[in-house]
């Protein structure tokens, strides 16, 4: 078993073979998704991928949150390349999560609480199952910053009418808004999320792996056969062309953003993007945003 620094990598043992746990461990980030974490994700995808004791995969969060999104800090991610032509040609979300989570031979349960936004969404709805507890937050905020909502399994998953309003607002919504338009499975209290997980994963261990492989490949066929994934690199591909523009020619996009966060650090930053849509995010997210006590 491979040592990671950003994960936690477990395996634990089911009815009928092991589940493997990997735990998004950045919680002082609200496990934000930098280079090292997504490296170490990969890597842990691919081992319970490979091993043939593992019948299902779940990816769940320490400390508040599931995850909040990519690493905005620059400072300490170094600046990413902002010219099209590199960031096209570079390995990119979508050419990961395909090969990570949706080719995986096993089943991927994302087990989301509180902040599953943007990137942490992403990654959450490109699991094949999705549970989140009753405090889970959903949505698309890097839209305030011009970024183009890609990995486009969000408008098959909620349809266009709400896709276009997420898109449009860059606003959250709650768990059981989620569930109700279609983001996740199911919605379950936070006391009862970890169990609940471990319920139906170890059930699916039950089942003859040919099984579960089987059928995820006759599933995903019928969404690739209706090109799906060339709709990701299309949309992906639009959000380059966004992150490239420079603060002159898009203000209040990304590479704006990017400076205020070097010039003043990331809370700055995060400000900076967010500082027009206070009454909107206070007014679904009040309770997760607030800070939390450092009373021992």
């Amino acid at each position: 078993m491979a040592d990671y620094e950003n994960i936690i990598y477990e395996l634990r043992e089911a009815a009928g073979g092991n589940v493997a746990y990997i735990t998004l461990n950045r919680p002082e980030r609200l496990n934000a998704l930098s280079r090292g974490l997504l490296a170490d994700l990969g890597g842990a995808l691919e081992e319970a991928d490979k091993d043939e004791t593992v019948r299902c995969i779940v990816i769940k969060g320490a400390g508040r949150a599931f995850s909040a999104g990519y690493d905005m800090n620059v400072q300490s991610e170094g600046n990413l390349p902002r010219d099209a032509l590199t960031m096209i040609t570079s390995d990119h979300p979508t050419t990961m999560y395909r090969r990570w989570i949706w080719n995986n031979r096993k089943p991927v349960i994302a087990q989301c609480h509180s902040f599953s936004l943007a990137g942490g969404g992403q990654l959450a709805c490109h699991c094949d199952i999705t549970i989140a507890s009753d405090d889970a937050l959903f949505g698309y905020p890097p839209a305030r910053y011009a970024s183009v909502a890609t990995y486009m399994i969000w408008p098959e998953l909620v349809g266009m009418k709400k896709m276009k309003q997420l898109a449009f607002t860059g606003n959250m919504m709650d768990a059981q808004e989620a569930l109700r338009v279609g983001l996740v499975s199911e919605v379950v209290s936070r006391d009862e999320l970890d169990d609940h997980v471990w319920t139906l994963a170890n059930t699916i261990s039950k089942l003859p792996p040919a099984s579960t492989e089987l059928n995820k490949r006759a599933i995903n066929y019928y969404y690739e056969s209706q090109g799906m994934f060339q709709a990701y690199e299309y949309a992906e591909n639009l959000m380059y062309v966004s992150y490239a523009a420079s603060p002159e020619d898009l203000p209040k996009g990304l590479q704006d953003v990017d400076r205020v966060t070097a010039e003043q650090g990331m809370r700055a930053g995060f400000q900076y993007m967010n500082d027009a849509f206070t009454d909107e995010d206070q007014a679904i997210a009040a309770e997760q945003m607030a800070r939390p006590s450092r009373a021992p």
